[in-house]
C-alpha cells in the first residue's frame, strides 16, 4: 500500500495519505474533505561532482587532482 501526497482543495493542508487502491479517492484527514488531489511524485538525486582535471598550466590551484573544483 502505497503513501501518496495529497492537496486539500478546501483547506490546502497537504497531507500524506495511506492508499489501499489507486482508485481509492480518500478524505482530507484535517478537513474531511473529499475535495483532495493526488500531487505528482518527487525524486532527488543524489550526484557527485565530477572530479577537477588539471589542464596544465592555465590550472594554478596548487591543490592535488580533486581538489580546487575549478574547470
Amino acid at each position: 500500500m502505497p503513501l501518496f501526497d495529497f492537496t486539500c482543495a478546501a483547506c490546502g493542508k497537504v497531507s500524506e495519505i495511506l492508499v489501499r487502491d489507486s482508485a481509492e479517492k480518500p478524505a482530507c484527514p484535517a478537513c474531511g474533505s473529499d475535495r483532495v488531489s493526488r500531487e505528482l511524485p518527487t525524486f532527488r538525486a543524489q550526484t557527485k561532482e565530477p572530479a577537477h582535471v588539471h589542464s596544465g598550466p592555465g590550472c594554478a590551484c596548487g591543490k592535488p587532482r580533486g581538489g580546487c573544483g575549478a574547470g
